[in-house]
């Protein structure tokens, strides 16, 4: 703790100095963890200098130590997150001589959240984020100290960086990591939790493990900005650059732990020196969290040394790094490089790492028998009697796909686990014995074999009459055909075996054509007449409807034929529909009655929904009367 002089009462008698101190006892060798860094304030409390009374700063990581660096970091990915509730007493107090007049801050409580974070195996970066909850003190304003805030503050947070040059897990001799915390110059100085510049701590951190116990020296300088309490040359009187020294010696292993620590300062200037030891104890709550205390006490008359300190808290992380040394924590499976039971054959090669045994029985007593010759012990080997592999427990894996024959369906072929081992040659998710094409690709609707289509006609090979002849669709593929070579093709011919113009269909002149087939509809050229309000067809639309039949006859590849009832808007809605579609059945009766085959038609009445004309005038309204032949080809695609 620094004594400093005051010079803001002027009751004071002359002589007499006030000095600000914490508990005034054993010089010490050694200075207390300040928070790294301070920022210049807007005011504080009156005859105290801006400063950041707190000295001590946790590690993160806690790796080693929950208070100071050891030489290990986390792995690269390990993480720990921890919040700490810390108390102090009597961290700053008033003295004229040696006289204690009072304790400026005599009881001081403070949260600290800080976190470490594994970037790589040597490289980590840590956060500490102190709040100060609350602190009180006596009223001393009478002597000329104004009185520090009371309530919730935000101290000075740091961040840090280490870096790790040397591994005991690696098989180095020793742990050994460089690093720095840095001071953002973030704080409420009227709290005393602020200093007037940033401050540095580089440090150089080593430790060793000594069978259960570990030692680790953590020494470097703290730099921060010279703070004078007074001008008098007699008295300690700043805050400033120090050598800082911590010293840990810890207990190892997964169960309950325990740490002492000794901490110190050696000022380069006036300050006074100060040293203190601590105790804790760590308490493992599961595989990632820990419970941990820590309590001790502090010698000196630097400010911010209490007399003692106490700090409990909850840490949450991936767990301490392994400890792949002699007698380190770890299992034999986390340090193949190792010969835990010293029997000559290391954990990588051991069939038996946690008692010893013989090198030529793979590191197990001689009693231990492999029947097989495969290396796997039979207490260890779960097929004992046929020669297997390592990564199958002994088991045997023939086609070497990496499914234990006893697992595999196909233990013959090399093939995959979603099929139990069995192949999939062309790689389309269908297994060879469920693929119609093994070695194409395929999709599973066509059960993966590809789409072909030889001649480019747009039609698939399976579903093509002629699959190496360019055709038709509406012919299965097949190319069109003109029998009579009257340049009407076959498959549009009303009259296929008869030459005739082209604008009659295709049949002789003579005989007046009143349908013509198009692609997807039967096109008639006169109308389907009916009574009037009737579903009676009148004689004069029968010639127009043998026609249709005959056509259809000479047409099978016209498969499926609709036929479409409309109305004008004429009447009730409800009427008009059930009159349509009993006009539709009845010209499906009379092309049945005419030879077409049942099967093919279908009735379809719709009433007045699809008018092609205004129903505004007769002649629009006798437009919509009508009757409509739609037809569907036999591949399945309406033309």
């Amino acid at each position: 703790m620094i004594d400093a002089l005051l010079s803001t009462d002027p009751s004071r008698a002359p002589g007499r100095r006030a000095r600000w101190g914490g508990l005034r006892s054993l010089p010490a060798l050694a200075g207390c963890l300040l928070p790294l860094l301070s920022a210049t304030a807007l005011a504080q409390p009156a005859g105290l200098p801006e400063i950041e009374i707190e000295r001590l700063t946790l590690n993160p990581s806690g790796a080693g130590s929950l208070v100071l660096g050891t030489g290990e970091l986390l792995r690269g990915g390990g993480y720990r997150f921890s919040l700490t509730g810390h108390y102090e007493n009597d961290p700053l107090v008033l003295f004229e001589g040696d006289a204690r007049v009072g304790p400026v801050v005599q009881h001081r409580v403070t949260g600290h959240l800080a976190g470490a974070y594994g970037l790589t195996d040597w490289l980590e970066v840590q956060l500490q984020v102190p709040v100060l909850v609350l602190q009180r003190g006596e009223d001393l304003t009478a002597r000329g100290v104004g009185r520090p805030e009371e309530g919730l503050s935000l101290g000075t947070p740091s961040v840090g960086l280490r870096l790790g040059l040397l591994s005991q897990e690696d098989g180095d001799a020793l742990d050994l990591a460089v690093g720095a915390n840095l001071g953002l110059p973030v704080g409420n100085a009227d709290a005393l939790a602020r200093e007037p510049s940033l401050r540095v701590t580089p440090s150089v951190m080593l430790g060793r493990r000594l069978g259960f116990l570990r030692a680790s020296l953590d020494a470097g300088a703290l730099l921060r900005k010279r703070t004078l309490f007074s001008d008098d040359a007699d008295v300690r009187d700043e805050v400033g650059d120090a050598i800082r020294l911590g010293a840990t010696l810890a207990t190892t292993g997964e169960g309950l732990r325990g740490e002492v620590d000794v901490i110190g300062l050696i000022p380069f200037r006036r300050e006074g020196e100060s040293i203190e030891a601590l105790a804790g104890l760590r308490l493992p709550l599961g595989r990632h969290v820990e419970a941990y205390a820590l309590g001790g006490v502090g010698f000196g008359d630097s400010p911010g040394t209490p007399t003692f300190r106490g700090l409990v808290g909850l840490a949450i992380g991936s767990g301490a790094p392994v400890a792949c040394v002699a007698g380190g924590n770890h299992t034999p499976s986390q340090c193949p490089d190792l010969d835990d039971d010293e029997d000559g054959v290391k954990n990588r090669n051991d069939a038996c790492p946690e008692e010893g045994g013989e090198v030529d029985a793979r590191g197990c007593p001689e009693h231990e028998v492999d029947s097989d010759g495969d290396g796997i012990l039979d207490v260890r080997d779960a097929c004992p009697t046929v020669a297997g592999e390592p990564v199958h427990q002994g088991c045997p894996d023939t086609d070497k796909d990496g499914i234990p024959d006893e697992a595999d369906a196909c233990p013959a072929a090399p093939g995959l686990a979603a099929f139990k081992g069995c192949p999939d040659t062309d790689r389309d998710g269908l297994q060879d014995s469920q693929d119609a094409c093994p070695t194409e690709a395929g999709p599973a609707n066509r059960k993966g074999c590809p789409s072909k289509d030889t001649d480019g006609d747009g039609v698939l090979d399976e579903q093509d009459a002629c699959p190496g002849e360019a055709g038709l669709r509406e012919l299965k593929g097949c190319p069109a055909k003109d029998t009579d070579n009257d340049t009407v093709a076959d498959h549009l011919d009303n009259c296929p075996n008869e030459a005739g113009p082209a604008n009659n269909q295709g049949c002789p002149a003579k005989q007046k054509q009143l349908v013509a087939i198009r692609q997807d509809r039967l096109d008639i050229k006169d109308t389907v007449y009916f009574d009037s309000g009737k579903a009676t067809i009148q004689r004069r639309s029968f010639k127009l409807l043998d026609q249709v039949a005959k056509l259809l006859k000479e047409h099978p590849e016209l498969e499926q034929v609709t036929i479409e009832g409309h109305t004008d808007n004429v009447g009730k809605p409800e009427a008009n529909l059930r009159l349509s579609q009993h006009r539709a059945e009845a010209v499906k009766d009379y092309l049945a009655r005419k030879g077409v085959a049942p099967q093919r038609l279908e009735a379809k009445g719709y009433g007045q929904e699809r008018p092609i004309a205004p129903n505004t005038t007769p002649k629009g309204r006798s437009i919509n009367r009508r009757v409509e032949f739609l037809t569907t080809t036999r591949e399945g695609a309406q033309q």
